[in-house]
């Protein structure tokens, strides 16, 4: 009998969570042509839609994931345990929120938001905070109920092992891949005298707005280049996911470039233009001061771009010595972080070379390959097999 694997996508909305599931899914295909697995994935049709068709992937969906939050939280409450004991051996919990009497399973970490509380302070929505508890709770239920735990880094482990007193735990770190598209083959170095006010050197900074992403210091250190006779620009892409602090951007972008000059802020690009903007562009800005693992910044690796970096935990973990660190609270240390790369683009050369050598660690086969393994021996072990 086929050995059959549950994959709960029930709390999937889209986003990185898409993306990790769809490049996960795409993977093992690619590399296990005569499949033995079963593989029940359970979700919305929204996100069954995106993902590969096969005969042994078996896409289950119930008309309360396709509904509110409520609904979906009704469904994995009252409804779920029935049905993942009659079709799995084994349920992996891409979110880390299964809460339920099924076992065994396995538990994935992919938000750090949950545990760094510093964060919470600066939302004042009580709707928001009471989310965001509510979210901790199921993860601590969880992953302390779960037979074992994937993490995406190893300062996520120890964080979270430290905060919930995991103790004996079955843990295992596996990292997510990065696509092929992100791989640029540009190794053209510039050096400041090439850039003018008509010609400026363009920033980008990719990446959701909320409280801890900081694209409002970005924005001011930019405006203190300006303002000192650097010829800069600055693109921001993503979208507001805390609308307070989409507001404090959009007041400060007011604020400096009332006339839209150097500050472009685009809400929606498609995942797979992303490649594009990153080859387009001349410089990579990374603010962000709450990550598992940062993606983004693992993606931004590829394109052979100089680099300015939050030099927060786990930032550091990923690009090393690839570039250059900033504190993301503070407009001072962004604006000369920023200045000395402008003044020394000609030696980001060699780190570009080491971020795309970095880069080979983190393919999809191998996030792929080890999940289903990690999988397979927890099954294993809680059999006694």
């Amino acid at each position: 009998m086929n050995l059959r694997i549950g994959v709960d996508a029930t709390s999937i909305v889209g986003g990185g969570g898409l993306t990790h599931l769809k490049q996960f899914l795409t993977s093992y295909l690619k590399d296990n042509l005569q499949l033995t697995l079963k593989i029940y994935i359970y979700a919305s049709k929204k996100i069954l839609n995106n993902l590969p068709d096969h005969p042994n992937f078996l896409k289950r969906n119930s008309t309360f994931l396709d509904k509110s939050r409520y609904h979906r939280i009704f469904f994995q409450t009252f409804l779920f345990d029935k049905i993942l004991k009659k079709e799995c051996d084994i349920l992996f919990s891409v979110t880390g929120d299964y809460i339920g009497s099924f076992r065994p399973y396995i538990g994935m970490s992919q938000n750090m938001m949950l545990y760094e509380r510093e964060f919470w302070k600066e939302i004042k929505s009580i709707k928001e905070k009471t989310k965001l508890y509510f979210n901790f709770k199921r993860q601590q239920k969880c992953f302390q109920n779960a037979e074992g735990i994937i993490f995406l880094s190893k300062y996520a482990k120890n964080h979270i092992i430290k905060s919930l007193k995991l103790k004996d735990k079955n843990t295992v770190i596996i990292h997510h891949g990065i696509s092929n598209q992100f791989i640029s083959k540009n190794n053209e170095h510039k050096s400041l005298e090439n850039y003018s006010q008509k010609s400026p050197f363009h920033f980008i900074y990719i990446s959701t707005v909320h409280v801890y992403k900081n694209q409002w210091n970005v924005v001011e250190a930019i405006s203190r280049l300006r303002e000192k006779g650097y010829p800069v620009r600055l693109t921001l892409i993503g979208d507001v996911i805390y609308k307070p602090s989409g507001h404090l951007l959009k007041k400060v972008i007011e604020n400096v470039d009332p006339k839209h000059e150097f500050i472009e802020h685009i809400l929606n690009v498609p995942y797979s233009k992303i490649a594009d903007y990153y080859t387009s562009h001349d410089g990579i800005i990374f603010a962000s001061s709450c990550e598992n693992m940062p993606n983004i910044l693992l993606e931004s690796m590829g394109a052979a771009k100089p680099i300015a970096c939050s030099d927060k935990m786990p930032m550091n973990e990923f690009l090393k010595e690839g570039g250059i660190y900033f504190n993301a609270s503070s407009v001072n240390s962004i604006f000369e972080v920023l200045e000395k790369m402008l003044n020394s683009l000609k030696s980001f050369g060699v780190l570009n070379h080491r971020n795309k050598e970095e880069l080979k660690k983190y393919t999809w086969n191998k996030t792929s390959s080890e999940t289903f393994k990690f999988i397979i021996n927890t099954l294993k072990s809680y059999n006694n097999v």
